[in-house]
């Protein structure tokens, strides 16, 4: 195909091809979150691509993480990853749509992009851009959709949940009421010390640290 060769056609994934202009050098000028969508279509845009969305996340983002109830996949084009992680269907739920330039996708609303960072990660640094995020971003969240949200995850994104807002000061009593009384969860890999409200372990630095 003399166009793709000419680099006036840019391959996206079989069958997919965008066209190109002649400043362009053989890139394409569609937006990373059109491009995500293209790749796999019942997806949508979460984590840090969309916390950049919301303005919450100001580093440069180097791989758009999505979430799809389809299986996982990695892909690499034009020099981003693009990175799908499968969820269950019963919480494929929470994204919205957006335009770009005429071009549709679909992204977390801000509420679901929390959550999904809860169910998803469990590690030190990840929970540290949480609480930063939550502190930062308070004034343009829904709590009350988020705790609505959250009581369709499994009980310990739902302790994760309460044990953070609690110290946030949000209202966590319809989450205290969701959440067993018995058994324990981990907030991170690395928790120590135990909180008996919320019956899950913690890393004994939060109670040093401030949320505001």
């Amino acid at each position: 195909m003399k166009l793709k060769e000419n680099g006036w056609l840019v391959p996206i994934k079989k069958g997919v091809y965008a066209i190109t202009s002649i400043s362009s050098h053989g890139f394409t000028d569609i937006f990373p979150f059109v491009i995500a969508k293209i790749l796999v279509n019942e997806s949508y845009i979460s984590f840090e691509a969309a916390f950049n969305y919301y303005d919450l996340f100001d580093q440069m983002v180097k791989s758009i993480l999505s979430i799809t109830p389809l299986k996982p996949r990695l892909y690499h084009f034009q020099d981003l990853n693009y990175r799908f992680v499968k969820i269950k269907r019963s919480l494929y739920f929470g994204f919205r749509d957006v335009d770009f330039n005429g071009y549709k996708s679909q992204i977390a609303e801000l509420e679901k992009v929390f959550l999904d960072y809860l169910y998803y990660k469990n590690d030190s640094y990840s929970i540290d851009i949480f609480r930063e995020k939550l502190n930062s971003g308070k004034d343009k969240i829904d709590f009350e959709k988020m705790i609505n949200y959250s009581l369709k995850f499994p009980l310990t994104t739902k302790r994760k949940l309460g044990f953070l807002l609690d110290r946030l000061g949000e209202n966590t009593q319809i989450l205290m009421d969701a959440v067993h009384k018995k058994g324990y969860s981990r907030l991170t890999k690395n928790s120590n010390k135990f909180n008996n409200k919320w019956r899950i372990y913690y890393e004994d630095r939060f109670d040093h640290a401030r949320s505001d």
